[in-house]
This record gives structure tokens, C-alpha cells and sequence, in this order.
């Protein structure tokens, strides 16, 4: 019987930075399960460490992956604590989480004389793409639009495989009436409010200012309207959002750090936003809230309208359109009462479209099939 497959890849960090960071964990835990051992080097120390090493991850770290070809000695001086370590692992993949690590990834391949399968999350954050990916076996990208990004770089279109992102249910399981009070409780949110969540960065380009307009706009057709903001930095100490926030009422808007665990938040909702001005990858957000039994009013941008497709297309806004997702949150705020199989039918969505078995199988086989030994592994 052949050995497991060995996998290496990265992390700027053991806690959840954001979408990159919660696909890499999820997923390394689940290959781990299949039976594939994964070693992963990381940044920065975290929340997740307890849960990796209990399933088995190997971790190493910090480790430096800022290595750049107009450094080389610099570089090489970074590379090598990854290279020897990687080299008793013997990894027979090396799987890339951000190209903008690709220097370093290159060092540690070439050590290692393992291939490079790169997951493509975001956008090209280097121009002359095609010569940079000097090494890369293939490509796996989150959606079918960030194939088409990378295509457009430079990228042959045959070197990308596309895996939708996916999230484990178990993570984010369903939650009705009685989850809902429970969250509530825990969080210090009153039972009555009419809650609206936004997690993620609290960042101009996310749309955290265009959502406290929309706020702003709706506050008085909504009774007891409660905004949600969970992530980092503080809107509160933004001059301009910090005004918004005045303007709307402090006890109106309540804001929570970034979480490890979002569930409660989720569950303590009635809708949740993603107000995004980016081209996003995906927009995991989106399938998080849905899984749990929430609608979720997105941006019509990037990757989203991939997922919010079909009949969940309205919950589909503009970017940038106060107006237009102040309107959404108007009509879909009270779907207890006005739709009440709304949430099950989100769920049901997610479940159908976005099975995690599915990526995880779709994901071990293109790993394997691009890895040194070159075959499918199979389901």
C-alpha cells in the first residue's frame, strides 16, 4: 500500500485574518480525515492551533514568507528555516495559499523537489503573472471568475481548476427561535431588536460606510434596528464612519472584534450583509450565513452573483447603493413573519449547491493529480 499523500502549505497565521485564512484551516483539517497529512508553516501564532494539532496538522512556525527576487540574499536567508524543515517532511505537494508568497514558495520547492499547486483565492498581486509563476504545476481557483481573472493575467486556461469554495456544516449549523434567544442571551442583545450583521473587515472598501447609510435611511421603517459589526479595526475610531455611527445612535450599532467562532453571531441575527465595493474571489460570507439559515443580502460583484444565482438572486444589490440595500434590508428584515420557510430554504441552498464532501474530494484530487506521484487519489 502506498504511503499517504504528503502535503506542505501556509498560513500568515494561526487565527482567522479572513475567507484565506478559514478555507486553509477547514480544509486542512478535512484532508487530514481522508487520510492526507498536511505540515503547514505559519506567521504568526493563533486561536487555531488546538483544533489543527488535534487533527493531526503538523504546524511550524513563525516562518518569514515575504522572500522577493530583487533580494536574494535576504531571501534566501528567509527560505532556508522553511526549507529544512520541509525537507524532512518530504511533501509531495507543495500547496500554495497566497501567489504573493510565491518567491518563497519557489526556494522551498526547489529544496524540497516537490511541485507547486497554488490556490488562487484572490487577485494577481504581481504583473508579468505567466513569468513569476515560474515552478507551478497548476492552479486551483476558488470560482469560475477567478479563473477568468487569472486567464486574463496570463494564465493558460487549461493550468486552472476550478473548486468552489465550501464550507463545512457542522461549522455552521442551522439555528431557529430557541438558537436565536440563546445567541442573544450570550452576546448581550436584546430579544426584541431587529438585528442586522456585518462580519469581516471593518474597512471603507468592504461597504461598512455605504451599509451605515443604508442604516441611516431605514432606521425608521424598522423597529428596533440593531447593527451587528463584528471584525477589525473599531469603525467607532474612523472619523468618518465613527460620525455615521452618531449619527445613527450608539445604541444602534454594537461592535465585536474579529471571532474565531462567528455561529453565535449568525445565529443572533435576522439578516446578514455583505456590503463589498471588491471583486471578491468568492464571498464566503455568503454561504456562512445562508448554511445557518440566514439570508444574506450580498453585492452584485466579483464571485457573488455565482453563488446568489437563480431564485437567490434577489438578494442581489448594487455596490456602493445605500439606497438600494438600505431597500433590501427593508424587505427582507422581517422574512420570519412575511416568509417563514425563507431561512430553510437558504439553507437547503447551500447544502445542495455547495457540498463539502464535494470540494474536499474535487480539491485531494487535483492535489494528487499534480503532486509528484501524479495519480488520482479518488473520494
Amino acid at each position: 500500500m502506498a504511503p499517504p499523500l504528503r502535503l506542505l502549505t501556509e498560513s500568515n497565521s494561526l487565527d482567522v485574518l479572513g475567507g484565506i485564512e478559514k478555507c486553509t484551516f477547514e480544509d486542512a483539517v478535512a484532508l487530514e480525515s481522508r487520510g492526507i497529512h498536511v505540515d503547514l508553516l505559519f506567521g504568526s501564532e493563533g486561536a487555531f492551533r488546538s483544533v489543527l494539532e488535534e487533527s493531526g496538522v503538523g504546524l511550524r512556525g513563525p516562518v518569514a514568507f515575504d522572500a522577493h527576487v530583487k533580494k536574494p540574499v535576504a531571501g534566501i536567508r528567509l527560505i532556508v528555516p522553511s526549507a529544512y524543515w520541509a525537507r524532512v517532511r518530504r511533501p509531495d505537494v507543495l500547496w500554495l495559499q497566497r501567489f504573493e508568497h510565491i518567491f518563497w514558495a519557489q526556494g522551498v520547492a526547489r529544496w524540497t523537489r516537490c511541485p507547486i499547486v497554488c490556490h488562487l483565492h484572490q487577485r494577481p498581486n504581481y504583473n508579468r503573472v505567466r513569468l513569476v509563476s515560474t515552478g507551478v504545476a497548476h492552479f486551483v481557483a476558488v470560482s469560475s471568475f477567478m479563473r477568468e481573472v487569472w486567464v486574463e493575467a496570463g494564465i493558460d486556461e487549461d493550468r486552472i481548476t476550478v473548486v468552489p469554495n465550501s464550507v463545512p456544516l457542522e461549522n455552521y449549523p442551522k439555528g431557529g427561535t430557541e438558537e436565536r434567544n440563546l445567541a442573544r442571551r450570550g452576546l448581550g442583545i436584546e430579544a426584541d431588536s431587529s438585528v442586522v450583521l456585518c462580519y469581516g473587515s471593518q474597512l471603507e472598501h468592504k461597504g461598512i460606510g455605504t451599509l451605515l447609510d443604508a442604516c441611516l435611511d431605514c432606521e425608521s421603517s424598522i423597529e428596533n434596528l440593531l447593527l451587528v459589526l463584528v471584525g477589525d479595526p473599531s469603525p467607532v475610531g474612523d472619523s468618518v464612519l465613527g460620525a455615521k455611527i452618531e449619527r445613527l445612535g450608539t445604541s444602534r450599532v454594537r461592535w465585536f472584534p474579529m471571532q474565531a467562532d462567528v455561529t453565535p453571531f449568525l445565529h443572533a441575527a435576522d439578516l446578514v450583509v455583505f456590503p463589498t465595493w471588491l471583486e471578491e474571489g468568492f464571498g464566503r460570507v455568503v454561504i456562512e450565513g445562508m448554511a445557518t439559515g440566514r439570508p444574506v443580502v450580498a453585492s452584485r460583484i466579483g464571485a457573488v452573483p455565482e453563488i446568489l444565482s437563480g431564485a437567490m438572486d434577489r438578494f442581489l444589490v448594487e455596490p456602493r447603493s445605500s439606497q438600494a440595500l438600505g431597500e433590501a434590508i427593508v424587505s427582507f428584515i422581517d422574512w420570519r413573519v412575511v416568509t417563514p420557510g425563507l431561512g430553510e430554504e437558504c439553507a437547503q441552498w447551500v447544502a445542495a449547491k455547495y457540498p463539502y464532501d464535494r470540494h474536499v474530494s474535487a480539491l485531494a484530487d487535483t492535489l494528487a493529480r499534480y503532486s509528484r506521484r501524479k495519480s488520482p487519489i479518488g473520494s
